[in-house]
């Protein structure tokens, strides 16, 4: 991107945390900067977001009151707080990233008169499975956004489908997130970072398979270790899962583990920092997921050579043609996802559809291309 005044771009998230919408950021705000604007990232708290912003001199700006759970009175605290905080910082753009930051933050960037307001939704809220009233907030939140930012981007051409909302059509711009070019550790040296010697012999003749994500209800990993269990019960050729993420549900998935008796075939590694790297150690990736806008994850390990099972959620569909680059599942039939790992475990079938699914990720997702559409729509000439 390349401007010859540098503008003033905020960036906004709800959690400090590293997931799709941190790394979307942290990619956007990284590039500004690089192209020589002035850049900030406010947010809830200050975690690994922050950390790695810090290594680039990006300063981080937390907002206490800032969090993903509903509370009112924290609610017009956080509100007051963005106002203020744009009136201080004066940005030219603000570019707000998730459901409570956009509605928020879209009022307060209107208050307090910001230039340019862009909107990402990393997956429509309204979609998920949650009860009528719910959604039903979710939409009015969500139109609210849309009606008072200047652009809308949607991740993946399923949510732009599903918009449905009279008037913003013409800020609506569909623009894929995508994966920058990382480098892998061989199967060897990424097992040997993940399991001592003795937990990688113990497992040498199972098809290792891993799951990256945040421990959330929305990942669904409940019934992936179900899936899981059920696979190895029935089969000789045993599967070895880790899951790699932190989350509110670690300790319910512990108890699921133990209470399956799977505990020597799954393994919660918690947190990793460049976990990506590590993907060559694995066979097979799974994503669960009940909701998705379009995932890293699995943009990174398509590229990284796995083979793929996927929830027929969201835009993921965008990315894996069933039964061609990989294998669509129904997130809610743990029969379903079963039979799906059960037939990616053959290893030819697995490396037909790698193949095609490296080519596509490569030739379709480009982050180059991301940066650019992106950036189109500050009103900031691109690079």
């Amino acid at each position: 991107m390349e401007q010859k005044t540098p503008q003033r771009i905020l960036y906004v998230v709800t959690k400090g945390n590293f997931g799709g919408a941190q790394r979307y950021v942290f990619e956007l705000a990284c590039a500004a900067k690089e192209a020589g604007h002035e850049v900030a990232v406010a947010c809830g708290e200050v975690g690994l977001l922050g950390t790695y912003l810090s290594e680039y001199e990006i300063p981080v700006i937390p907002i206490a009151t800032f969090q993903r759970d509903i509370n009112t009175r924290k609610e017009y605290g956080a509100l007051f707080s963005l106002i203020q905080l744009f009136r201080n910082y004066q940005p030219d753009i603000v570019h707000l990233n998730s459901s409570k930051a956009g509605v928020l933050g879209s009022i307060a960037a209107r208050i307090a008169r910001v230039p340019r307001i862009v909107f990402t939704a990393h997956g429509w809220p309204f979609l998920e499975q949650r009860s009528f009233l719910w959604r039903s907030m979710a939409w009015i939140g969500s139109y609210l956004t849309a009606l008072l930012s200047h652009t809308v981007i949607v991740v993946s051409e399923h949510d732009l489908s599903n918009t449905n909302m009279s008037g913003v059509t013409h800020k609506l711009a569909c623009i894929h997130t995508a994966v920058a070019d990382f480098s892998l550790l061989s199967q060897e040296d990424a097992r040997a970072v993940l399991y001592s010697t003795p937990q990688q012999r113990a497992h040498e003749s199972d098809i290792w398979m891993v799951s990256i994500a945040e421990l959330t209800p929305n990942k669904n990993l409940e019934h992936a270790i179900r899936a899981l269990a059920q696979y190895n019960a029935a089969h000789s050729q045993k599967i070895f899962y880790t899951i790699i993420g932190t989350g509110e549900l670690a300790e319910n998935l512990q108890t699921l583990i133990r209470t399956l008796d799977c505990g020597y075939y799954v393994k919660l590694s918690g947190y990793l920092k460049d976990a990506r790297n590590l993907l060559q150690a694995f066979n097979i990736f799974l994503l669960p997921s009940y909701k998705e806008g379009l995932p890293y994850t699995l943009l990174e390990a398509g590229a990284a050579g796995l083979g793929v099972v996927a929830s027929n959620v969201g835009g993921i569909p965008e990315v894996i043609t069933h039964e061609k680059s990989g294998l669509l599942c129904d997130p809610h039939d743990v029969e379903d996802i079963t039979q799906k790992i059960a037939m990616l475990t053959d290893p030819t079938l697995r490396v037909e559809y790698t193949q095609t699914l490296t080519k596509h990720i490569a030739s379709r997702f480009s982050l180059a291309h991301m940066l650019k559409e992106t950036f189109a729509h500050y009103a900031i000439p691109p690079k």
